[in-house]
């Protein structure tokens, strides 16, 4: 047995060592046994007959053989929120939340099955949002490398690079017959999350937060919109929470916190059967926010932390809900590192709104269900690279639906 495939063994042995001891004793020994009796021997065979008598024996590459055996065993759960990472995606998903980096403005993930790049959602002000580009579109080629051939990791690098130089991304779409070919300009994209307004219409004064994801700087980004906000003496607010795909669950508690005084937030049942009942930060709350009506916007692409701050803001009375059904992602992810510098991500439990509902893999339905007209895509090679650094959010009082409507339900008293 080579050094490579030697070593490859360890890490497997390694990580199912690990998996022993953050079970407890009983399931130590079950899980022991699971392993002895259904895996040890079938992947040591292969392994064995891959090195030995595999006619490209010479070109195999054990690390890539690994990251393929990990994303099995978490493919097998049959679980859309089981995901393991392997170690250039960790590196990746650290570029993400580091803040700036020059590219289009889209949240994506790798579809292993069409092996294309799938659009969780688009940012704002962003090339990927002025050209069009929505949830659930897929990333199929970038600069005419397909992305089943390149990879997630490829395909990621290609779309970035310097602010004002173009790229092109062949495009498909659920109901066409064809994918589509568009060129876009990259841009500087730095992710301040919470980015406010304060506008007029007519005689009422709204006040409205754009946040796109629960990061780590969201909170305090949200405190800073809020107080810029309370001295303009509002009459109302507009909490936008479209194409905000989640982030930090510590995070959504942080700023439900900010609205929510007294009442619970959120429950938490975890996988041994206990649950926890998360109450709301007094030392968080803005008291203005009491006597203000509050309205928030929602699509199909708001999902997890975005849903625990929904379900808090609805089921307490605290905000009406305008906009379309959420994702419904309900799951509880522990990311564990493993010793290849993968990671894998596994649901430990679900949770339920204030009022005891299970919106895994169903979504809330707003009080108001208003859909936006859908974009066509297009090309943007003229628009110039934003920078998008500002805290100053960006609405459309002419053709944003969704919007209009919360300021009609603001202007009758949030009702």
């Amino acid at each position: 047995m080579n050094k490579r495939l030697k070593n490859v063994v360890v890490v497997l042995l390694i990580i199912f060592s690990f998996a022993l001891l953050w079970a407890n004793t009983n399931n130590q020994k079950d899980i022991e046994k699971l392993y002895l009796e259904k895996f040890q021997n079938p992947i040591y065979t292969l392994l064995y007959y891959i090195n030995n008598i595999y006619y490209e024996k010479d070109k195999v590459d054990y690390d890539k053989v690994l990251d393929s055996t990990l994303n099995g065993l978490v493919e097998g759960l049959n679980d859309p929120f089981a995901w393991y990472l392997d170690s250039q995606q960790v590196t990746e998903s650290k570029i993400e939340e580091s803040g700036e980096y020059g590219g289009l403005g889209i949240l994506v993930s790798y579809d292993s099955k069409l092996k294309a790049i799938r659009i969780i959602s688009p940012m704002i002000g962003t090339p990927a949002y002025e050209a069009g580009l929505q949830a659930d579109d897929l990333i199929i080629s970038v600069d005419s490398s397909p992305v089943s051939e390149i990879g997630y990791i490829g395909a990621v690098n290609k779309m970035r690079g310097k602010p004002g130089s173009t790229v092109q991304i062949e495009v498909f779409r659920d109901g066409w017959e064809e994918p589509k070919k568009i060129t876009l300009v990259r841009a500087k994209i730095e992710t301040v999350t919470a980015k406010y307004k304060v506008f007029n219409s007519g005689d009422y004064k709204i006040g409205y937060i754009k946040l796109t994801n629960f990061g780590e700087k969201s909170a305090s980004e949200m405190q800073k919109a809020l107080k810029a906000i309370e001295k303009e003496n509002v009459n109302g607010i507009i909490l936008d929470l479209r194409n905000n795909p989640g982030g930090f669950l510590n995070v959504a508690i942080d700023i439900a916190s900010m609205f929510i005084k007294d009442k619970t937030i959120v429950t938490v049942r975890y996988f041994d059967g206990s649950q926890e009942v998360i109450k709301p930060k007094t030392y968080e709350h803005f008291n203005f926010l009491d006597k203000l009506p509050i309205v928030l916007l929602v699509n199909k692409s708001s999902a997890s932390a975005s849903e625990i701050l929904t379900g808090a803001l609805k089921d307490n009375n605290i905000a009406t809900v305008v906009g379309k059904t959420t994702y419904g992602k309900a799951a509880v992810q522990r990311p564990i590192p493993l010793e290849n510098g993968g990671e894998v991500w596994l649901p430990i439990g679900h949770y339920f709104t204030p009022a005891g509902h299970d919106i895994h893999l169903k979504g809330i339905k707003p009080d108001i269900v208003v859909e936006n007209p859908k974009k066509e895509v297009k090309n943007v090679e003229q628009m110039e690279a934003k920078n998008t650094t500002t805290f100053e959010a960006v609405v459309d009082l002419e053709n944003d639906l969704q919007l209009l409507k919360a300021i009609e339900v603001l202007k009758m008293g949030g009702k």
